[in-house]
């Protein structure tokens, strides 16, 4: 009941303070300016930057279809590099290889040069402990009864002596060998919805069920889709996160696929990233979401790191496991 009366003095406050104050009108900025978004990792054969004209003056964004980036590496040229793809966004595809550690500054420009947006950013350290991970096939009450699920228990080791910001991903990998001519196809990479709501850590200590979602009206959380943390619950120690996964249903696959050599291979990355990246996800997951409550929550700051121009660049390295999960001949 406490609850309910709560909401109505909210509610109550913003009706009567909205006849008696005027937020300022801002004008939007008028001149256009270069968007560059990139979420940099270790050890990936190639990484790509996006680059996407802001125009406010006519309220439109436009594909970048004549831009470049330049790449330093720990203050070395590494390479330059041109829009490659301008479908939806103009597209520059790094061949550089980072190590935890580096840093990297991003130059891009636009248009010949007119446009210009820089970002710098230093990779950080993945945690020193191999990840460990036990999984089980289990059932877990959804909205429309139980259903299947994969139990994931990851245990962590947190890098000592300092703040420490990470991610988890969970990747399934499907690899697909023909016996005509023996060639493998794949990966073919799917990430699964990752279900924390039992995670003490990845829920920042809100638990929930199912159950709860009937009650979504009284609930101030947003959900952690992004499944982002930080070591305060458990700084310079060990933990173990506790996540579920759909049940993968091999049988749902094609039919063409009886005839073929199966392998099935689950990826567990736990991802070290900065600061600036988990703030700006931690943003995301409240833009995105159908949690978010204008009226009863603070308002969304995206973060930005890029200069002279707009958008977030982010850094990441990472530890972790493959798991094989299946390995099935041709059934025919």
């Amino acid at each position: 009941m406490g609850k309910y009366l709560s909401i109505l003095f909210i509610v109550l406050s913003v009706l009567f303070s909205a006849c008696e104050n005027e937020l300022p009108y801002q004008e939007r900025p008028q001149e256009p300016q270069l968007l560059m978004n990139a979420f940099l990792e270790v050890g990936k054969e190639e990484n790509e930057v996006k680059l996407f004209m802001i125009k406010p003056n006519i309220d439109a964004t436009t594909s970048v279809t004549n831009g470049s980036v330049i790449v330093y590496v720990n203050g070395e040229k590494t390479e330059t590099v041109e829009v490659t793809s301008y479908s939806n966004w103009g597209i520059c595809t790094l061949k550089s290889q980072f190590r935890p550690g580096d840093r990297v500054r991003l130059e891009a420009t636009a248009e010949d040069g007119e446009y210009q947006a820089n970002a710098e950013v230093e990779f950080p350290l993945p945690i020193e402990e191999m990840i460990r991970v036990d999984t089980l096939h289990t059932q877990l009450k959804g909205l429309y009864g139980m259903q299947d699920c994969m139990r994931y228990r990851i245990a962590i080791h947190d890098r000592p002596g300092e703040k420490n910001y990470y991610r988890l991903i969970i990747q399934e990998n499907t690899y697909r060998t023909s016996l005509e001519d023996g060639v493998t196809y794949g990966p073919s990479v799917s990430e699964p919805g990752i279900i924390n709501q039992e995670d003490i850590v990845l829920t920042d200590g809100h638990l929930t069920t199912a159950d709860d979602d009937e009650f979504g009206i009284l609930d101030m959380t947003i959900r952690n889709v992004r499944n982002i943390f930080t070591d305060s619950r458990f700084t310079n120690g060990p933990y173990t996160l506790n996540v579920y996964t759909s049940y993968p249903y091999f049988h749902d696959w094609g039919s063409e696929d009886y005839k073929k050599h199966i392998r099935f291979d689950v990826v567990v990355r736990l991802q070290s990233i900065t600061e600036a990246q988990y703030r700006y996800m931690r943003a995301m997951n409240c833009l995105d979401s159908d949690d978010y409550n204008e009226t009863f929550m603070e308002p969304v700051i995206v973060p930005q790191n890029v200069s002279d121009g707009l958008g977030f660049v982010g850094a990441s390295s990472e530890q972790q496991v493959t798991l094989r999960m299946l390995d099935r001949p041709p059934l025919w």
